[in-house]
């Protein structure tokens, strides 16, 4: 009997346990953890997309190259994407990024014959 009792004892503070560990607001914390998330996943496509528009400053003459190319390119070309409002992401419209696919492939056999890269109906 007195097994019986401790194992009910122990069930109802496991259950307690429970219950208080879910009136913990998580919403507050979930919403700024998604955002970091976000933001720490997306970091290297927006170093990416900062590179080509440098490249393309560049290229262009619009950017000074006097002293030589930076490896990094510079803030100025970094997106501001706020990452606080997360319902704007999904609205937005993306523009496709001229460098997302190659215009054409190389053939496996001879590297001097170039097709035209295949436009899928999935891009």
């Amino acid at each position: 009997m007195h097994d019986l009792l401790k194992g009910i004892w122990i069930v109802l503070w496991i259950f307690t346990l429970l219950g208080v560990l879910s009136l913990i607001p998580l919403d507050k914390y979930e919403r700024k953890y998604v955002n970091e998330l976000r933001r720490v996943k997306s970091e290297p496509q927006r170093r990416v997309d900062a590179t080509y528009r440098y490249i393309e400053a560049v290229e262009e003459g619009n950017e000074d190259i006097s002293n030589g190319i930076f490896s990094d390119p510079p803030a100025k070309y970094y997106d501001n994407y706020d990452y606080n409002n997360s319902a704007k992401y999904p609205l937005e419209k993306v523009k496709e990024n001229k460098y997302s696919r190659p215009l054409y492939i190389r053939d496996k056999y001879n590297p001097k014959i170039l097709y035209p890269y295949p436009r899928s109906r999935w891009y």
